[in-house]
């Protein structure tokens, strides 16, 4: 027969007079029984106080040990009672302090202990068994105010105690328990004393607004702007106050206004929350009731989209109060504008060509350009000064193309260059001569003296260009314009042009020589003006946007100056032939005088002579005597 198993049994006995009721389990049939002792159980009361609880950080009444600082401190007496039937007449227990303890585990502790300056504080401590409680007394002190910020979170201090069970065990080695039902550990807090009033809370009064310096501001410029904030406590301190300023994605902050009197230079700091950009500036720690704060803030303003009509910036002041710790969120819109300063511009290479040109004589089929004149090129620039982007502009041309039913400027070939694309096409026929235009010709488009003068001396320039003045002085040159000849159009569709980009229209052409030279054009100097307008006729923005598409024109022009030849040199045969016949001429005319007795010597009659030999004794006797 399988053994039965009994069931456990009350008999109040204390086997083993500790004085618990023990337990004795057996089993019938069973010559062996278990005993279940009752272990001690040890109840503990521990109290901890704090004093002061409010903490005044002008009230130093410490100093440090080893140094004179003084230092507002606070005491922290802990106290533990025990008590267990059965128990050791003396208990062992360690205490274990800790102060700031709500403060996470590399934050600053605001309050250290004085003798260690450290936060945590161990004790072992004897307790008496059912007598008196044990108690001990600790100094701390509150840290420089400079050193933290935090001065709402309440001061924690935490007390935690732990049994040596070993050292309460019995002569048995049983090992007492404590009473469930009193913890372990215990807390209390203390405060920093706030401009709060008798309540020791404050509830701040937090106003906020803003100002931008600008009404609004150019898609495509790297825009500079201020908010000028005003922010006001009109209630009890603040603490840990900060301007919070939520940063749309087109602006960063380049720093704070330091340059004016008026305004308070904020410590600022850039941050990232939640893949928020926020500027973070401190207002104070208290920002005391009362104060008001005048700052400025830079920001730049860029990468604005293309479907972009403002700018909105978000702020509001964030304390760390229990109550209204926050201010109304306010907002600064700056709304955006579009504005593409354009600019044309127009240059003619050469700008003057003298006629008659040397060495050219015309041809009845030209082949090269230079068949027809010298070489012409007209420049056209359409430059975008931006700020903003324009998308589509329309170039016209007007070019004097016809003249006295001859060719006047005679276009080779069109050429476009830059940053837009371009896309030209004319209302009639360019080069139907299907003419070349070698690249020999294109190297001397800047020549002073043209296309065809490229030949003559530095001292016919010279000349050439006395002659223009002097026309120009006299208003002999005459302006030929769409008004008088026929022109060509040339329309020319641009594309986009960003900022500082240009979209540029080179015009190849050939003076027509040949119409100059016919007897109601000769010896008549002209001014050959081509004209150009262009018009923005969109942009690459939001349609609510209000804008106004530049236009303007411009024109060039390049003057044809006949000048006088300069004379023949005489040939050396010609000199030589007069040199020749002078030397004859003048053998002739000697001949001739030699001839008529002109060289022959006439001497003068004898008497005079025998008359001046006859004086010449006496006039010398005559000297002797007087002498």
């Amino acid at each position: 027969m399988p053994p039965s198993f009994g069931y456990s049994l009350h008999g109040a006995t204390d086997i083993d007079q500790n004085g618990y009721p023990d337990l004795i389990v057996g089993v019938f049939g069973a010559d062996k029984a278990v005993l279940y002792r009752a272990r001690p159980v040890i109840s503990v009361n521990a109290t901890l106080d704090i004093s002061p609880q409010i903490l005044n950080p002008e009230d130093r009444n410490c100093k440090l040990p080893d140094h004179d600082t003084p230092v507002s401190c606070f005491k922290v007496k802990y106290c533990v009672k025990a008590s267990g039937r059965g128990a050791p007449a003396s208990l062992k227990f360690q205490v274990d302090l800790v102060l700031d303890r709500l403060k996470h585990k590399g934050a600053t502790k605001r309050v250290l202990f004085l003798h260690s300056k450290t936060s945590r504080y161990a004790k072992n401590m004897t307790v008496s068994n059912g007598r008196g409680p044990a108690c001990e007394e600790q100094e701390a002190f509150l840290i420089d105010d400079s050193e933290f910020r935090d001065k709402i979170t309440p001061i924690s201090v935490f007390m935690e105690f732990t049994l040596d069970y070993q050292q309460a065990a019995d002569k048995t080695g049983l090992l007492p328990i404590l009473d469930q039902t009193t913890p372990t550990n215990i807390s209390k807090q203390a405060h920093i004393l706030l401009d709060c009033g008798d309540d020791n809370i404050c509830k701040p009064d937090l106003q906020l607004s803003v100002v931008s310096d600008q009404k609004e501001i150019y898609i495509g410029d790297d825009n500079p702007l201020t908010l000028e904030v005003t922010a006001e406590n009109r209630g009890e301190g603040a603490y840990e106050a900060e301007l919070h300023v939520f940063l749309p994605p087109q602006a960063d902050f380049t720093g704070v206004v330091r340059n004016s009197e008026t305004l308070s230079r904020l410590s600022c700091a850039y941050k990232t929350e939640n893949q928020t950009r926020v500027v973070v500036c401190d207002l104070g720690n208290p920002m005391k009731g009362g104060t008001k704060v005048l700052a400025g803030l830079r920001f730049s303003v860029h990468q604005l989209s293309e479907q972009d009509t403002s700018v909105k910036f978000d702020l509001q002041i964030q304390s760390s109060n229990q109550f209204n710790n926050t201010s109304s969120l306010v907002s600064s819109i700056t709304k955006l504008a579009v504005l593409a300063k354009v600019d044309i511009r127009g240059v003619s290479a050469p700008d003057q060509i003298f006629l008659p040109v040397a060495n050219w004589q015309p041809k009845e089929n030209p082949v090269v350009g230079d068949d027809i004149g010298p070489q012409i090129l007209h420049v056209y620039e359409l430059r975008n000064r931006g700020p903003s982007t324009f998308s589509k502009a329309m170039l016209d041309v007007e070019w004097p193309y016809r003249f006295t039913n001859g060719s006047l400027l005679y276009i080779t070939k069109l050429e476009v260059d830059g940053d837009g694309g371009m896309n030209c096409s004319t209302d009639m026929e360019i080069n139907p001569l299907n003419v070349s235009n070698p690249l020999s010709g294109e190297k001397n488009i800047t020549s002073p003296s043209g296309g065809g003068d490229r030949t003559e001396g530095r001292n016919r320039n010279h000349v050439h260009r006395r002659e223009l003045e002097r026309k120009e002085m006299e208003g002999d040159l005459e302006t030929l314009d769409c008004s008088k000849v026929q022109c060509l159009k040339i329309r020319c569709q641009v594309g986009r042009v960003e900022r500082g980009q240009s979209a540029i229209l080179y015009i190849h052409s050939r003076l027509g020589v040949a119409t100059f030279l016919k007897t109601e054009s000769q010896n008549r100097s002209f001014t050959v003006r081509s004209s150009a307008s262009f018009s923005v006729i969109e942009m690459p923005y939001n349609k609510k946007l209000v804008y106004e598409l530049p236009s303007n024109t411009t024109t060039v022009s390049m003057s044809v100056i006949w000048v006088k030849s300069d004379p023949e040199p005489v040939p050396w045969w010609v000199v030589t032939l007069a040199l020749i016949a002078g030397l004859l001429l003048l053998a002739l005319l000697i001949f001739i005088m030699y001839k008529l007795g002109f060289f022959k010597r006439v001497r003068p009659p004898q008497e005079d002579a025998t008359e001046k030999e006859q004086l010449a004794p006496q006039e010398n006797g005559d000297r002797n005597t007087d002498a």
